[in-house]
């Protein structure tokens, strides 16, 4: 089963702890580990919640998708063999 954490996003809740969720959000729809209108929906709230708090700032904004996509790489080269440059 899938628990999702539903935690009501407000100006008061700091600005990191939205940027982490919005990252969180966007990881798991690019892995997608949570398909549907949920997800998608969950990916549009944090993203609003950020875009509307006092704090943000477009630099916050594109360092929280790049850990994003950082955290998917990661997961996409679980298991996977290392690539290196020697060739044997």
């Amino acid at each position: 089963m899938l628990f999702v954490s539903c935690k009501v996003m407000s100006s008061s809740t700091h600005i990191s702890a939205l940027y982490r969720e919005f990252a969180d959000a966007l990881r798991d729809v690019l892995a997608e580990n949570a398909v549907g209108p949920a997800s998608r929906g969950r990916l549009a709230r944090t993203r609003a919640a950020v875009k509307k708090h006092a704090d943000y700032s477009e630099h916050g904004y594109f360092l929280a998708i790049e850990m994003a996509f950082k955290q998917w790489e990661a997961m996409q080269n679980v298991g996977s063999p290392q690539k290196t440059s020697e060739h044997q």
